[in-house]
């Protein structure tokens, strides 16, 4: 990802406007502009106080190319409780430095409908077991086991367990979430 994408996935993943972002560096709004759409290249300097207005460090703009590699062993997944969420979400990520997909385990209970939600990043789906039914803007598609999809999570989108199963997915999205 280019450095200009990088800034602007952080700022609008904060929901900071590039006013707010220019506040907190002292930077004018059109050169972060720039900055973001990759038509002008920061210093040093520069891109360290975009990074503190942002709240990372210089090194989340420019990675340093040491590879993480992540093994999770079967079973040892962790199991992320949401009170707020009628289904069980296991993530299958290590906590790997610079990686940027979040796969995780998603078992759906028999009859789940989710409300449509739209939100910064991409996803994408693996039916492993059961059946889906996912809505993606004004197209629903009905998926059994084998089927995937892949969608831009910037569109509103909603699941649905229409069988008295348990349905499991493989997920992936952007930006990580935990």
């Amino acid at each position: 990802m280019l450095l200009g994408a990088r800034i602007r996935s952080r700022r609008r993943q904060l929901g900071l406007t590039l006013r707010a972002v220019s506040e907190g560096c002292q930077l004018s709004v059109p050169y972060l502009s720039q900055v973001e759409r990759n038509h002008a290249n920061p210093t040093v300097t520069a891109l360290a106080s975009i990074a503190r207005a942002l709240g990372v460090g210089l090194s989340y703009f420019v990675p340093d190319e040491e590879h993480t590699t992540v093994v999770v062993r079967s079973g040892q997944g962790h199991e992320l409780q949401f009170r707020e969420l009628p289904y069980r979400v296991t993530s299958l990520a290590g906590r790997g430095s610079g990686l940027q997909l979040e796969p995780m385990l998603i078992r759906l209970v028999p009859y789940f409908l989710s409300e449509a939600t739209s939100h910064l990043g991409e996803e994408f789906l693996y039916v492993l077991s059961g059946q889906l039914s996912l809505k993606v803007g004004d197209e629903c598609f009905q998926l059994q086991p084998g089927d995937s999809a892949q969608h831009p999570s910037t569109t509103p989108h909603a699941w649905e367990n229409p069988g008295n199963t348990v349905t499991q997915l493989l997920w992936v999205g952007t930006p990580k979430l935990f």
